[in-house]
């Protein structure tokens, strides 16, 4: 988000002081090759941080996670990053976005993501228009994780389980 509501700068960012809003887990090799593209060629994108209202001097993460784990891996004390102005729902949304954006996930972490945005309040409308899904979709979601139900909904995303299933 690069508009007036979210302003934004580029600094160099000590990495010691930033803290990671939305923590997932990450592919060993496939980070690996993140870390190995990054020591040969560079950082090609930022990071992007938005400074905490309770401390200026540190940052939460807001996109970029494997980024700052490959520069802590290659010894870096600071990383370039995008600093922006922005509520911390806000963020947690841009993290969000950023995540499903990526070519391969699993439909779990989706899904996971999706609770998540639910716990911290946003409402089944607002979360489909960021993820560019339907309300209906969204909800079916929320209900099945609210009762437990992870390995079903991972089942019927990646076509183990049909969505309609017909009883004899």
């Amino acid at each position: 988000m690069t508009d007036q509501t979210h302003p934004q700068h580029l600094k160099m960012v000590p990495i010691d002081r930033i803290e990671v809003l939305n923590p997932r887990a990450r592919n060993k090799r496939l980070h690996k090759e993140i870390v190995d593209n990054i020591d040969a060629v560079g950082l090609k994108r930022p990071v992007t941080v938005r400074k905490r209202p309770d401390d200026p001097e540190r940052y939460d993460l807001v996109c970029g996670e494997g980024r700052l784990e490959a520069f802590r891996l290659l010894g870096q004390e600071k990383i370039p990053a995008v600093v922006i102005e922005a509520e911390e729902a806000d963020c947690m949304v841009m993290s969000l976005v950023e995540n499903i954006a990526r070519r391969q996930h699993r439909p779990i972490d989706l899904m996971l993501e999706i609770g998540n945005l639910h716990q911290r309040g946003y409402n089944d409308v607002t979360i489909a228009e960021k993820i560019g899904c339907t309300q209906s979709w969204v909800n079916m979601i929320v209900t099945l994780l609210e009762r437990g139900e992870e390995r079903l909904v991972a089942a019927v995303e990646t076509g183990l389980i049909p969505v309609s299933l017909r009883c004899p």
